[in-house]
């Protein structure tokens, strides 16, 4: 459980991390879309769902590693 854990917390990051950068830069110079939804707007949702995703990710790790530990 506490390799799982482990695992979790070294994923979490990359998720913030990518979620962070479809944020700030994606879809920026770029036309095309989802009919009618812009390039830009199809990136910040895909942004801040990564971004929930790797803090959930990071808060299972933790939890994995603490209930490892404790019992």
């Amino acid at each position: 459980m506490a390799a799982a854990g482990a695992l979790l917390i070294l994923l979490g990051p990359v998720g913030v991390a990518f979620g962070l950068y479809a944020l700030v830069r994606g879809g920026r110079n770029q036309e095309g879309g989802l009919g009618p939804v812009p390039e830009r707007a199809i990136h910040a949702a895909a942004g801040v769902r990564m971004l929930i995703g790797g803090v959930v990710i990071l808060f299972l790790g933790v939890v994995a590693i603490v209930a490892t530990l404790s019992g």
